[in-house]
């Protein structure tokens, strides 16, 4: 069966099979794992590749010969090591775009973030820079200053949880209409009310929650009715869903389809790669469960894809604030 066309403009397609086709990317990118990488970058490179057209054993090689180009300039760059750089290099495959050009905009974009005095963020830089150039043709110090600015309202609303780790998210609303002020209001709006009213737990995890909710431009009472009664679905089945799981109900709280169709959906394609996948834990296969069911759900909506690649931005990101956490743990545990 021919895979279907995303959007005319992007080139993106939807595989029939999204767990057929993860599964062959996956063992695509696994043959050239290195034996410091692990499991999850492999995954998440999977993931990013799903909608992308071509023989998975070519788009394997493309994303390992981007890495190594990124290595050879990253290797001085705080926090980008070889797991992470896969899956940065697995993005610019899917948007056609070259390594060297990528690594000397990201050279020429952290002069300007210097430049309107944001703090240095390490590795949060480098996954900003990749989201504004999804995001814009060519990143000018305008959408730097707006980026400075959605943080500081940010800060404003939770001055204790808002780091560089937070660049990628504001970079992601860089694109959004309203002023940064009216942002910051507006994701604190959406924080409170996932707290007060769904009974979340507060900090960093329900935070990047009410920034992918955000994306979608709904009012608050609304966005977060549907992040409940999704919440509600996944739990009437068992599911365990924790601070780790509240971005992925969140992302799916974009999907136009009952609550209990998406579930089910979900839960049916985790089943499937923990059949597949015999050492895939059930809280990593709800995860990789989730991105699938976004794909065969939301099918042709080339803005909901743009959410998709926020979700996967911000799962990388996740990544290196585990591994930052688990180095300083190391170190302290030496002293």
């Amino acid at each position: 069966m021919p895979f279907r066309d995303l959007d005319g403009d992007t080139g993106f397609v939807v595989p029939p099979d999204p767990l057929a086709r993860f599964d062959e990317l996956l063992t695509a990118l696994d043959a050239g794992r290195g034996w410091m990488q692990d499991k999850v970058a492999i995954r998440l490179a999977a993931i990013t590749l799903l909608v992308t057209p071509g023989d998975a054993k070519r788009l394997a090689a493309s994303t390992r010969t981007a890495s190594a180009i990124l290595g050879e300039r990253l290797r001085w760059f705080s926090g980008v090591d070889e797991s992470v750089r896969l899956i940065i290099a697995a993005q610019l495959v899917k948007a056609d775009a070259h390594p060297e050009e990528f690594l000397d905009d990201l050279e020429r974009v952290r002069q300007m973030f210097r430049a309107d005095g944001l703090r240095r963020g390490g590795v949060y830089e480098v996954l900003a820079v990749l989201v504004l150039r999804r995001l814009f043709d060519r990143i000018e110090l305008e959408h730097v200053e707006r980026l400075h600015g959605i943080y500081e309202a940010m800060k404003a609303h939770h001055w204790w949880l808002t780091g560089p780790e937070d660049f990628p998210a504001c970079a992601m609303l860089v694109g959004r209409p309203e002023q940064p002020a009216a942002i910051g209001a507006g994701t604190d709006a959406i924080y409170k009310a996932l707290h007060e009213q769904a009974g979340l737990s507060r900090g960093d995890p329900l935070q990047t929650a009410a920034h992918i909710l955000y994306l979608g431009g709904l009012e608050a009472p609304v966005i977060v009715e549907r992040f409940s009664a999704l919440l509600a679905a996944f739990r009437a089945t068992g599911a365990k869903i924790g601070t780790g799981e509240y971005d992925e109900v969140a992302i799916l709280s974009f999907v136009a389809q009952p609550a209990a169709t998406i579930v089910t959906t979900v839960r049916e394609l985790a089943a499937g790669l923990r059949a597949r996948l015999k050492w895939l834990s059930e809280r990593d296969a709800l995860s990789l469960g989730a991105n699938l069911a976004f794909v065969r759900l939301v099918g042709a909506s080339g803005e909901l894809g743009a959410l998709a690649d926020a979700k996967l931005l911000l799962d990388m990101q996740t990544i290196v604030t585990a591994r930052q956490a688990a180095s300083i743990a190391a170190m302290s545990a030496t002293n």
